[in-house]
C-alpha cells in the first residue's frame, strides 16, 4: 500500500504543478451539467414511463448514467496511459525494477486518475442533487458496492489494454471503441429497452449495462438486493472473468516484455 501512495502522490504533485489544468478540469463540470439539466428538464415528460423501471426522474437517470460513463472510462484507460507516459519517459522499467508488488504498482499507477474521477463524481453528484435530482439515500450503499464492481470489470479490461501497449505501445482504437459501445448500449442516457431489437441483444455483452440499471434502481428508486440480484450475479461473474483474464494477459504480455527487452525502447 506504501508504494501505491508514493506513486499516487507523484501523480498528484505532477497534476498540481499544472493548477490552470485542474480548475479548468473542475470547471468543466458546468458544462456537463447544465445541459443535461436543461435536457432532461424538457424531456421529463417524454421520458417518465420509459425509464420508469428504473427511476422516477429523467434528471437523476441522466447524472447517474454520465457519472457512471465516467468513471468506467477512467478505469478503462487510466493504467494504459499511465503505463505508455512511463514508456515515453524511459521510467517504466526502472519502476518495475524496484522491490514493490506488480498489483501495488499497477494500483498506484492509476490511482490518481480514479481518485480524481471520484472527486469530479462526488461534486457533480452533489450540485445535481441541489438543482433537484432525487436520491435513495437508503440505496447508496448497495449503490456504492454495484458501481464499485462495475468500475472493477472496466479495470480488467484496463489491465488487457495495458498488456497490448506493453507489446505494440499502443491499444489503437480498442478503447474507444469498447467505450463507445457501452455508451451507446449501455443504456447511459437511455435505458436499453429503447434499442431497437436487432441490436437490443448486443447489450447483454456489456457489463455496464447491469451495473447501471442496478445502480439506478437502488439510488434512485430505492429497490432492495432480491429485486437488482439477477443483473449483482451477472455483473459478480463478468468482473471475476474480466480481472482474472485481465491479471493473466497483463502478466504474461509483462514476462514477454521482459525477456526480449522492450521494456525500455519507446
Amino acid at each position: 500500500m506504501r508504494e501505491s501512495w508514493a506513486l499516487v502522490r507523484s501523480a498528484w504533485l505532477t497534476a498540481a504543478s499544472y493548477r490552470m489544468a485542474m480548475l479548468v478540469s473542475l470547471f468543466g463540470l458546468v458544462f456537463v451539467l447544465l445541459p443535461l439539466y436543461f435536457i432532461a428538464n424538457a424531456l421529463q415528460p417524454t421520458m417518465q414511463h420509459t425509464i420508469s423501471g428504473e427511476a422516477r426522474q429523467y434528471f437523476g437517470f441522466v447524472v447517474v448514467g454520465a457519472v457512471c460513463f465516467s468513471l468506467i472510462s477512467t478505469c478503462t484507460t487510466s493504467l494504459p496511459s499511465a503505463i505508455d507516459g512511463a514508456i515515453g519517459r524511459g521510467t517504466l522499467e526502472a519502476i518495475l525494477g524496484t522491490p514493490a508488488r506488480l498489483g501495488a504498482i499497477c494500483v498506484g499507477l492509476m490511482g490518481y486518475g480514479v481518485l480524481w474521477a471520484l472527486v469530479r463524481a462526488a461534486i457533480l453528484l452533489t450540485v445535481a442533487v441541489w438543482l433537484g435530482a432525487t436520491m435513495t439515500w437508503r440505496g447508496v450503499r448497495l449503490g456504492l458496492g454495484i458501481l464499485i464492481l462495475t468500475m472493477l470489470t472496466y479495470g480488467g479490461f484496463g489491465l488487457v489494454l495495458a498488456s497490448i501497449v506493453l507489446l505494440f505501445r499502443t491499444s489503437g482504437p480498442l478503447a474507444a471503441t469498447f467505450l463507445t459501445g457501452s455508451m451507446l448500449l449501455g443504456g447511459v442516457y437511455y435505458p436499453t429497452s429503447v434499442i431497437p431489437s436487432w441490436i437490443r441483444d448486443l447489450a447483454a455483452f456489456f457489463p455496464l449495462t447491469y451495473g447501471l440499471r442496478a445502480l439506478r434502481q437502488t439510488v434512485l428508486r430505492g429497490d432492495s438486493f432480491g429485486y437488482v440480484a439477477h443483473d449483482l450475479h451477472v455483473l459478480v461473474a463478468m468482473t471475476t472473468i474480466s480481472l482474472s483474464v485481465g491479471t493473466l494477459v497483463f502478466c504474461l504480455a509483462l514476462q514477454r516484455a521482459r525477456r526480449t527487452g522492450t521494456l525500455s525502447t519507446y
